[in-house]
C-alpha cells in the first residue's frame, strides 16, 4: 500500500503541475500544494539555530514525517516556488521575503481562571503512557505547550495538559485558556452558512453573485460569475488565496497589529490582481487509479487485460485550500442577515452550542491567556530563524477574519464537538447529510489521506479511524477539532506554537493508544453480578488491535487508585497477570472497579491502557 501511494503521490504531482499549473495566461491555474503551505524564501535567512532535518532524514526517527515546514499552516502564503511556478516566472524574479524580526512581547500579566469556566466537565487525566507521550514534545522542545481533550464511551472524558502557557510568567497550561483556534473559525462559519441554507435563506447551488452582485471588488474577482456557494464551501472554487499577495500574507511578521477590514483582503483577488485563480470552476482531473493501476492501456499495468475495456470512471473534481473561499461566505452572511460576520456567528452558533468563553476576535485585545510562540517566523520560513521562542500572541488575527479569527477554550471546543456531530442543535440531519458530502484533496501533497465536506470539514483517513472536524494554525497556534464517528470519541487539542507538524505527531501517537485498548467488559460496564461462592466474579474481555503477550487485570474499590495503578505501584489494588482474555477478581461489597492493561512487548505499542470499568455484586 505504501508503495503504490508512492507511485501515485509521484503521478499526481506530474500531472498536476503540467495540467492544472499553466502559464499565468492561462485560466486554469491550480496548485500542486495547498496554499497554506508556509512559504520558502528565495533566499533564506541564516538561520539561528541548525534546521531539523526534514521527512526522512533520519530513518530510526518515527518523527521524521512531521518535522520541516508542514503542509497544515492554512493561514500562511503559499511558498515562493509554488508562487513562481502558477505565475510561469523564475523563483528569482519574486520579491524576496523580509528578514525575521522577532516583534516585542507584551508585558507579563499573570492569569487566573475564571470565576465560572465555560462547558468545563469532570475528568480524569490521561493514562501515564497517554502522558508520557504528551511530555514528550515539551521535553524535546517541539512545543512549548499543549492541552488535549479525549472523550469517548470507555473514557469518559481525559484531559492532558503539558508545558507552559505563558514563558514569560510560567503559568502551565491549563484546558479553560483561551486560545486562537486558526482555521476553526471556518467550522465555526461552516455551521452558519449551512443554517442559514437549512432555514431557506441561502441555496448551496447559487452562484455567488446572487448575493454579493452590485460589489465592484467581488464582480472583478474572475470567475466569480460562475462559482456557486457550496463551491466555496467545499474549496472547489479555484479562487486564489490572499495571502499569497505579500501586502497581507507577509503583514504578521512585518507588521503585526495592523488592522484588515474584510475589503482590503478581497481587493487583491479582483481587477488586475496581485494573485490570479488557482483553476477555473468545474475543473477535474482524471481518476488517477484508472490512468495507472486501473487502465488496460498502461504499459506497467500488472493486471491481465479485460475482453473489452471498462469505461472510465467519473474525474474527480480540483481542489485546492484558499482561505479567500471562507472570505467570500462570510461577506454572504452579512448580506444575507444584514448583521456583522462576528453577530452572524455568535447568533448561529456560538449561543445555541452555549459556548461562553468563545468570542470573534477583531483586534488584538484582549490577548488570551495561553500565548502564542514561534521559532519560524510568523510567514512562516523553511527553517527555524530564531534560537528561542518568539512570542507572537499580539498578532492582530484581523487578516484573517472569517477564515481564523475566533479565540475559544479546549472545553468550548469539545462542547462544539458533541453539539455539531451528535446533535441538531444547529444543524439538522438532512443538513449534515449535505455537509458530509466529501471531495477528495489526494492531488495536493501533505494532504493524500483528506477529503473535504460541504463547509469547514475535513475528513482524514487514519490507520487507527476516520475522523471528522478541522484543524487550525494561525501564528502561536495550533488546533484540532475532531470527532470519530465509528468509535464515538472526540479528539480536541490546542498547542501553542504553529510550528511543524507536531498537531498531527500528537495525534497520530496518542489517539493509537486511545482506540487499541481492550473492549466488550464481561460483566458489562455498571451492570450487576452475583457473586460466586468464592467471593469472586468471572470477568472477560475483548482483546483490542494489539494482542497482548499478557494481561495486567488490577480492581479495588477505589476507582482513582484503580485508574494510576502500575505493575509496580498499586497500593490498594489488587494485580493479577493472566494469558488468556478472562481472569477471577475479587467481588467487594457494592462496586467493584477493574481495568486491564495489554502488555505487548516488541510491538509498536507494547503497554496499552486500558479504561476503568465497573459492576455490582449482589
Amino acid at each position: 500500500m505504501t508503495q503504490k501511494r508512492s507511485w501515485l503521490l509521484t503521478w499526481c504531482i506530474a500531472v498536476l503541475a503540467t495540467i492544472l499549473v499553466p502559464a499565468a495566461s492561462s485560466a486554469q491555474q491550480s496548485g500542486d500544494e495547498p496554499p497554506g503551505t508556509p512559504p520558502a524564501p528565495a533566499t533564506p535567512p541564516t538561520p539561528a539555530v541548525p534546521p531539523p532535518p526534514g521527512p526522512g532524514a533520519r530513518a530510526s526517527d518515527p518523527l521524521a514525517r512531521y518535522r520541516g515546514r508542514s503542509p497544515y499552516q492554512t493561514l500562511a502564503p503559499s511558498p515562493p516556488e509554488v508562487t513562481a511556478r502558477r505565475a510561469g516566472v523564475p523563483l528569482t524574479a519574486l520579491r524576496a521575503l523580509p528578514p525575521p524580526v522577532c516583534a516585542k512581547p507584551p508585558p507579563p500579566e499573570p492569569v487566573h481562571p475564571p470565576e465560572h469556566v465555560s462547558n468545563a466537565v469532570p475528568y480524569l487525566p490521561f493514562p501515564a503512557t497517554w502522558q508520557q507521550t504528551l511530555d514528550s514534545f515539551v521535553a524535546e522542545r517541539h512545543i512549548p505547550g499543549a492541552v488535549i481533550i479525549v472523550q469517548s464511551p470507555d473514557w469518559g472524558v481525559r484531559v492532558g495538559v503539558t508545558g507552559l502557557a505563558n514563558l514569560a510568567t510560567h503559568a502551565p497550561m491549563a484546558p479553560w485558556m483561551q486560545f486562537r483556534i486558526g482555521s476553526v473559525t471556518k467550522f465555526f462559519l461552516a455551521q452558519a452558512i449551512l443554517r442559514l441554507e437549512q432555514d431557506g435563506k441561502i441555496k448551496l447551488s447559487a452562484p455567488v453573485l446572487t448575493y454579493l452582485g452590485g460589489n465592484p471588488t467581488v464582480e472583478g474577482i474572475p470567475n466569480i460569475d460562475k462559482i456557486t456557494v457550496g463551491e466555496l464551501l467545499q474549496m472547489t472554487a479555484g479562487v486564489a488565496n490572499y495571502l499569497d499577495a505579500p501586502d497581507i500574507g507577509w503583514s504578521p511578521q512585518i507588521t503585526p497589529t495592523r488592522h484588515f477590514d474584510p475589503a482590503d483582503l478581497i481587493a487583491v483577488l479582483s481587477g488586475p490582481h496581485d494573485v490570479p485563480p488557482y483553476f477555473a470552476p468545474g475543473f477535474t482531473y482524471a481518476n488517477p487509479y484508472w490512468w495507472t493501476v486501473l487502465n488496460p492501456a498502461w504499459g506497467d499495468n500488472p493486471l491481465p487485460a479485460p475482453p473489452r475495456p471498462p469505461p472510465a470512471p467519473p474525474a474527480y473534481p480540483a481542489w485546492a485550500y484558499s482561505n479567500s473561499n471562507y472570505i467570500l461566505l462570510g461577506l454572504i452572511a452579512e448580506k444575507v442577515t444584514g448583521l456583522k460576520a462576528e453577530e452572524v456567528i455568535r447568533r448561529y452558533v456560538i449561543e445555541p452550542a452555549g459556548l461562553g468563553d468563545t468570542f470573534f476576535a477583531t483586534d488584538t485585545q484582549p490577548l488570551p491567556a495561553m500565548h502564542g510562540y514561534t521559532k519560524y517566523g510568523s510567514i512562516p520560513y523553511p527553517n527555524p530563524v530564531y534560537s528561542e521562542w518568539c512570542d507572537v500572541t499580539e498578532t492582530n488575527p484581523s487578516y484573517a477574519w472569517t477564515a481564523g479569527a475566533i479565540v475559544s477554550t479546549p472545553w468550548d471546543l469539545l462542547k462544539l464537538t458533541d453539539i455539531a456531530f451528535t446533535t441538531d442543535k444547529i444543524l439538522d440531519a438532512g443538513t449534515r447529510n449535505k455537509w458530509y458530502t466529501f471531495v477528495s484533496a489526494d492531488s495536493v501533497p501533505g494532504w493524500e489521506p483528506m477529503q473535504y465536506g460541504v463547509g469547514g470539514l475535513l475528513q482524514p483517513a487514519r490507520a487507527y479511524g476516520t475522523a471528522r472536524g478541522h484543524g487550525g494554525a494561525i501564528p502561536g497556534y495550533h488546533t484540532l477539532l475532531y470527532y470519530f464517528p465509528d468509535q464515538k470519541t472526540s479528539f480536541v487539542l490546542a498547542s501553542n506554537t504553529w510550528d511543524e507538524s507536531w498537531e498531527a505527531a500528537m495525534l497520530d501517537t496518542i489517539m493509537p493508544q486511545v482506540s487499541s485498548a481492550v473492549t466488550t467488559p464481561r460483566p458489562a460496564d455498571g451492570g450487576f453480578d452475583k457473586r460466586s461462592p468464592h467471593d469472586t466474579v468471572h470477568v472477560a474481555w475483548q482483546a483490542g488491535r494489539v494482542y497482548g503477550a499478557s494481561y495486567n487485570v488490577y480492581s479495588g474499590t477505589n476507582a482513582e487508585r484503580v485508574d494510576r495503578a502500575s505493575a509496580t505501584l498499586h497500593e490498594g489494588v489488587e494485580l493479577q497477570t493472566v494469558t488468556g482474555l478472562a481472569a477471577e477478581v475479587k467481588a467487594n461489597p457494592g462496586t467493584t472497579y477493574w481495568r486491564v492493561d495489554t502488555v505487548a512487548p516488541g510491538q509498536d505499542l507494547p503497554l496499552v491502557i486500558g479504561p476503568v470499568w465497573r459492576f455490582r455484586t449482589r
